[in-house]
């Protein structure tokens, strides 16, 4: 049991409710929730009209409310634009959770963890299950297991000592992006730099076909023409590397988004078998697999 960590998410979280608040948050997103359950969720995109993405958001559907959980950095930006949204004649409140809810990521080995959760758990799925009076989702990274839980911000450490106790270890930041970069976990790190979803390779949190929403004629018009310019990778290097803007030994434009000692994520215009920045070589690896945070 000494292998369990935790971590504290910086996510601005907000409450949609009405009998009109799933249609009206469709409008606004990449994704398709119409058809959402009870206890499913949904990763979604916010994208403006040049088809950037300005956030990223989960989803959750809890009985008749979505509960909305988006990047802290734009949550201002974000919760304007869903409020300014709503039609004069459509049933949708918006409510701001910050520093009431939190999201809390547990990570562990798989045996260990099955432990602890409630023995309703048999599958890993996109529905999230019920522990206690909170709410959590299970999904495994490697031989690793990631168990998200959704709990009263002031109820965080009774909830930590309560199941896991004094042993379990709160991560710092870093160790947190450690853990991202090597299970190809995307944060707003990537988004803040004025991407394209194609450009990260979230093309399956874009739906075509779900009806308008801002920049899909963009992300349509780039899908015909089959042309991407850009690709996100994973890097290792011989030395660590700042994040920013460079230009390889072969001319071409890197943009280091995430770091973390000799690893991170970087974007680069054109693929070449090795990268050479001034004195570093970056070995390169495509993502398996694609998450957002």
């Amino acid at each position: 049991m000494d292998n369990i960590d935790y971590y504290i998410h910086n996510c601005s979280i907000s409450v949609a409710e009405g009998k009109d608040c799933i249609e009206h948050i469709n409008r606004l997103i990449t994704s398709n929730i119409k058809s959402i359950s009870d206890l499913q969720s949904i990763d979604t995109l916010i994208c403006n009209a040049n088809g950037r993405i300005t956030d990223s958001l989960q989803i959750l559907r809890i009985q008749e409310q979505l509960l909305i959980l988006g990047n802290s950095e734009v949550a201002e930006d974000t919760r304007k634009l869903i409020v300014s949204g709503i039609h004069w004649n459509e049933d949708v409140r918006i409510m701001n959770g910050d520093g009431i809810l939190s999201k809390i990521s547990i990570i562990g080995y798989e045996d260990d963890l099955l432990e602890i959760i409630p023995k309703e758990y048999n599958r890993i799925n996109n529905n999230w299950l019920n522990w206690k009076e909170n709410y959590f989702k299970a999904s495994k990274h490697n031989e690793r297991m990631k168990i998200d839980v959704i709990v009263k911000t002031n109820e965080i450490d009774s909830f930590i000592m309560e199941n896991f106790g004094p042993n379990c270890n709160k991560l710092g930041i870093e160790k947190w992006v450690d853990f991202r970069i090597s299970n190809g976990v995307l944060s707003f790190d990537e988004y803040k730099h004025n991407f394209l979803p194609s450009e990260l390779g979230l093309d399956k949190f874009v739906d075509l076909k779900k009806g308008c929403y801002p920049g899909q004629e963009i992300h349509a018009r780039l899908e015909s023409r089959e042309k991407r310019k850009k690709k996100i990778l994973r890097f290792s290097s011989d030395k660590e590397i700042q994040l920013g803007k460079y230009v390889s030994g072969n001319g071409t434009k890197i943009n280091i988004t995430t770091s973390v000692g000799k690893s991170g994520f970087l974007i680069i215009n054109n693929l070449e078998e090795e990268i050479k920045i001034n004195e570093f070589i970056l070995k390169t690896d495509e993502l398996d697999t694609i998450e957002i945070s």
